[in-house]
């Protein structure tokens, strides 16, 4: 199960169309404080969020998952941060995508986050 965290309708309701579309099960919340009670509620193997959100950002949101599931990857997007700012700031808590999404790198980013690392 994958969440959408975004306050914009019309990019929540795109992400979910289109990660459907790949067979994904999807949930969506329109800002971090309802992101925080759904993933209170449910397991997701993914979650997808802005940055810039009311009450919440996106931020917040990755530090409070990071604090009680370590384990969820998080991919962050933005269309307020470059690439390679978001890949710093970032570092290895969570994975970084600029808007406009691109929907191959969209889709090949899930499909990498959500394949489990076989260990060596």
């Amino acid at each position: 199960m994958i969440l959408i965290v975004e306050d914009d309708a019309i990019v929540r309701n795109s992400l979910a169309v289109l990660l459907r579309a790949e067979g994904h099960e999807v949930m969506a919340a329109r800002d971090g404080t309802e992101a925080l009670t759904l993933l209170n509620n449910q397991r997701f193997g993914l979650v997808i969020t802005d940055l810039v959100m009311p009450k919440l950002n996106g931020f917040q949101l990755v530090d409070q998952i990071r604090s009680k599931w370590s384990q969820t990857p998080i991919l962050l997007i933005s269309g307020y941060v470059s690439q390679d700012a978001g890949k710093i700031i970032l570092g290895d808590v969570a994975e970084f995508m600029c808007k406009p999404i691109d929907p191959p790198a969209l889709i090949a980013t899930v499909q990498r986050l959500l394949t489990p690392i076989s260990p060596s």
